[in-house]
């Protein structure tokens, strides 16, 4: 994850965390900043949010840091991490693909996210905290309105079994269909050796006639 910060808004962030006076000012703030972020940054790294060493740009007044950011399992862990980038107070976030495993804590929405994420991925850049959640949302929702084409031929339908393998795999689940498709397979099977017989029994009748 990206996270732009105002150099503004983050030295009056540090003013609260700090509890310091308006008699501070803000160069004074300013003066003892690598400091004051860098206790900062080891505190919200109990929110599972890791400030990288690398990536760190500045333009102007804006800085933009590069964050690594532990995955979710429930919605209180989701929340966790947004509380977490809140004590930034950041002007912005920009999301990549590792990311969304600390917003989508459902495994089979995070798989599913994953493997689209191009097609979606402009939209979960330069956002506020408020839009983050809502923008993940409805991007998911997007996901799921888009119908799937049904395969046309043997190869598209057996290069559709190995994506929804492969999607599960990653989802972390098992094929709830694969107990009654072993069972048609071990059918198909016996039955093709059934009409092998037959056809053996026939050729060998016809001819003796």
């Amino acid at each position: 994850m990206r996270i732009t910060l105002s150099e503004r808004q983050f030295s009056e962030q540090i003013r609260q965390l700090e509890g310091l006076g308006q008699d501070v000012t803000v160069e004074e703030i300013q003066h003892r900043i690598d400091k004051y972020a860098r206790k900062l940054f080891q505190h919200i790294a109990a929110y599972g949010i890791q400030i990288l060493p690398t990536g760190f740009q500045v333009n102007g007044t804006l800085a933009t840091l590069q964050a690594s950011l532990k995955q979710s399992f429930s919605e209180e862990d989701v929340q966790t991490r947004i509380n977490g980038l809140a004590l930034l107070a950041p002007v912005s976030v920009s999301l990549d693909q590792p990311d969304l495993s600390a917003f989508v804590s459902n495994q089979i929405m995070l798989a599913s996210m994953s493997d689209n994420w191009i097609a979606f991925g402009a939209s979960l850049q330069r956002l506020t905290l408020q839009e983050l959640r809502p923008a993940i949302e409805n991007a998911a929702l997007q996901l799921m309105s888009v119908p799937m084409a049904p395969p046309t031929n043997d190869f598209e339908r057996e290069m559709q079994q190995v994506e929804y393998e492969a999607f599960l795999a990653a989802a972390g689940k098992k094929d709830p269909l694969a107990k009654l498709n072993a069972i048609d397979e071990y059918r198909q099977r016996e039955e093709a050796a059934y009409a092998a017989v037959q056809q053996e029994t026939l050729e060998r009748k016809w001819n003796r006639d």
